[in-house]
């Protein structure tokens, strides 16, 4: 009950102070990572969330379905050389797999090509080609490649050939038709340089013999005229000796021949191999760049064992950290990886034929020098066999003939028979370690899969966007969002919920009481002294500071109190609409003399409550209430009502609301939840911030949307005023 003059009531229970000075408040802060809170944001846009997510989920699921399923079916090779030692003539080691010096270089040099090399050539036109053809596939080369993914196991000699079609059973057969292609392809390289090598041998084969026979023949027929059927011992060590040179020049001499033979064969091939390819369409690591990353890690291992050794400035130290240097600076200069699908690159089938035709060269000049250092060597031993006798010196020569004679033919025998077997066993360096299988394969797309990363993902794009629409809404909606961001305390919050009517001595829906009650009680207690002069602003039109001014005073009438509200928004007044009385007379007029104040005050329908209208309009409003005669105004409706609610403009353009803010004993802000911006909001706050003694009282936040475990009968929409219930009913 209202006890007047000084305007206390029995209200509510008790609310916690509200007093804040405005020039004190609290600068706008983030808010903080509260998991109740980000709950409440999720439940709020639950909406944004599940038609995000749902949306994602269903597209991934429609594009899921809607796509030809793909067999990927995949075979493995490895590169490796396929030679082993074998014992030359003579006794000799080698490390080829043939007596052939072409042969031995071939296979050395595809024992030094990198898994990446063979990967590039299983993609050439020829190799895709032949399969075609094997297998009467219906698409061309470059449609075959583009189902073809070949990729070399890292660290490994393994190659994968993998194969993508519209059923595993053709998906495996083109891999392994691929593979068994490129195997077979490796073999005939090969093969055709052991035919140049059986060609060549064919020829030199007979003339050997008939040479071997006619020494053969010349040694019986002297050996039979002179009666003479052996050598001294004394001489011989020298015959063996000289015969020996001679065996080795002659066997020089023919490989020299052989590796001038199968050099022509090279050259040939050289001039119709192109030099470059075209590199794949796929993005790969640089071999030089890895090849770079050995080299370093070895230097650095060398680096470090020498500078435990020696000194900084040791030769082999400074020598090494050059060394490392430049490999690091060569290593930086590389590019990551290479685009071998629109650039060309080095042929390696060229390359490979062009190191065969240096190491035939170096065997040739290797040869030619070998017959010059045995030539000088026989000269020297010369001059011990003239000391022989004639008959004695013959006999050698005849004997020294048919040694040479039958050791090339025996020779030419051997590498005759190697290079058959060269061609008949194939020698191939490449293997197929694992064939594909129609049982074996992965399928695309992967329905289950695909499901749960658009599950997933569709998930935390969906909570992306709630957060992301959250961080980017600038609005008001909760009182924690105006306590967080504003740092100012919230009078009351006002639910947006529908109208009520009375029926059968109760509301129908529910009330408004609870919520203006509190505002009411809010006001009592923000101070020691509480105000009975309040101003009600907003930061922009249409927040429904007038709907609250007039819903609070209402309040108060209900309570029983005489309340004066006046509608002190002279450029948009909406007073006089809410209550439904005359706008001819009001504080302009009475401002400007031209009404007395008790003529232009009217009651309302609500008991209690009286109204001062704006009147007409004024051409100079903010004159107007800067003037004395308002201050006089203020003064007599006090002494003549509990409470003066002034209903003031907005803050955003004009500074009416300020001067209303000085001129009252307190002044509250509402803002429009989900509706004002926090931009114009915070602009308000400075306004009144800016000018001194402004009791600033608090926020209000309006037309807000309580969830509903919240919602009681006790709220009700600030978008309309309280009707009051039968006189019986209170």
């Amino acid at each position: 009950m209202i006890d007047r003059p000084n305007g206390s009531f029995q209200g509510p229970a008790v609310v916690q102070p509200y007093a804040v000075d405005v020039a004190q408040a609290a600068d706008p802060v983030a808010r903080e990572l509260d998991p109740r809170r980000l709950w409440k944001i999720v439940v709020r846009r639950r909406k944004l969330l599940f038609a995000i997510w749902a949306g994602f989920f269903v597209a991934v699921a429609l594009f899921t379905l809607v796509q030809p399923r793909k067999y990927t079916t995949a075979t493995k090779l490895i590169a490796g050389s396929a030679g082993t030692a074998t014992v030359d003539n003579g006794g000799d080691a080698s490390t080829s797999g043939t007596g052939l010096p072409i042969l031995n270089a071939l296979m050395a040099a595809s024992g030094q090509q990198s898994p990446e090399t063979y990967a590039e050539l299983i993609q050439q036109s020829p190799v895709a080609a032949e399969v075609i053809q094997q297998l009467r596939l219906n698409t061309t080369v470059g449609g075959l490649l583009a189902h073809l993914s070949v990729r070399p196991v890292t660290d490994t000699a393994i190659i994968s050939i993998a194969v993508t079609w519209g059923d595993p059973e053709t998906a495996a057969r083109i891999a392994n038709a691929f593979a068994a292609v490129f195997v077979d392809h490796e073999r005939q390289l090969v093969a055709h340089q052991a035919d140049s090598a059986i060609a060549f041998l064919e020829k030199e084969l007979p003339a050997a013999e008939s040479r071997m026979r006619a020494t053969q023949e010349a040694m019986a027929a002297y050996q039979t005229r002179t009666g003479i059927a052996d050598l001294p011992t004394q001489t011989a060590s020298d015959l063996a000796s000289i015969s020996m040179i001679e065996t080795k020049e002659q066997q020089a001499e023919l490989d020299a021949r052989v590796a001038g033979a199968q050099l022509e064969t090279v050259e040939q091939q050289l001039a119709s191999t192109p030099q470059t390819v075209v590199g794949s369409e796929s993005v790969a690591s640089n071999p030089v760049s890895g090849q770079l990353a050995s080299q370093i890690a070895t230097l650095k291992v060398q680096l470090a064992a020498a500078k435990r050794q020696y000194t900084d400035d040791f030769p082999q130290v400074i020598q090494l950290k050059s060394q490392l240097a430049e490999a690091e600076r060569e290593l930086q200069s590389q590019p990551a990886q290479v685009n071998a699908g629109t650039s060309t690159i080095p042929n390696p089938l060229y390359q490979q034929l062009s190191a065969q035709a240096a190491t035939l060269q170096t065997q040739i000049a290797s040869a030619d020098e070998q017959v010059n250092t045995l030539k000088a060597q026989r000269a020297a031993a010369q001059p011990r066999l003239d000391r022989l006798p004639v008959e004695s010196r013959r006999i050698s020569d005849l004997q020294r003939e048919e040694k040479s004679a039958e050791g090339v033919y025996d020779a030419l025998q051997r590498k005759y028979q190697d290079a058959l077997i060269s061609r008949t066993t194939a020698l191939s360096d490449v293997a197929i370690t694992q064939a594909a299988s129609a049982d074996v394969y992965n399928v695309a797309p992967n329905i289950a899969f695909n499901l749960a990363l658009g599950f997933v993902v569709g998930l935390a794009l969906a909570i992306t966007a709630v957060f992301g629409a959250e961080f980017l809404d600038d609005r008001f909606r909760t009182e924690d969002d105006v306590r967080d961001r504003l740092g100012l305390p919230v009078l009351a919050t006002i639910p947006l919920v529908d109208s009520l009517e009375w029926k059968e001595n109760a509301w129908v829906k529910p009330l408004a009481v609870e919520s203006f009650y509190q505002l009411v009680a809010s006001l009592r207690y923000s101070s020691s002294n509480p105000p009975r002069t309040i101003t009600f602003t907003s930061a922009d039109q249409g927040d429904g500071k007038s709907t609250v001014a007039m819903n609070t005073a209402i309040s108060m009438g209900q309570m029983k109190a005489r309340v004066l509200i006046i509608d002190a928004d002279l450029r948009r007044p909406t007073m006089h609409a809410k209550f439904n009385v005359s706008n001819e007379s009001g504080l302009s007029d009475v401002l400007v003399g031209v009404t007395q104040l008790e003529d232009a005050i009217r009651p309302t329908e609500h008991s209690g409550v009286f109204l001062l209208s704006s009147g007409r309009p004024a051409p100079n409003p903010v004159g107007l209430l800067q003037s004395d005669g308002f201050d006089r105004l203020i003064k007599r409706a006090r002494e003549r009502f509990d409470f003066v609610v002034i209903d003031g403009p907005a803050l955003r353009s004009i500074v009416d609301g300020v001067v209303l803010g000085i001129k009252a004993e307190g002044t509250v802000l509402v803002v429009s939840s989900a509706s004002s911006e926090g931009r114009a909001v915070r602009g308000a706050i400075e306004k009144l911030r800016a000018v001194g003694g402004i009791n600033f009282l608090g926020i209000v936040l309006n037309r807000t949307r309580p969830d509903r475990r919240e919602t009681s009968d006790y709220y009700l929409g600030a978008g309309q005023s309280i009707p009051l219930p039968p006189e019986s009913a209170v």
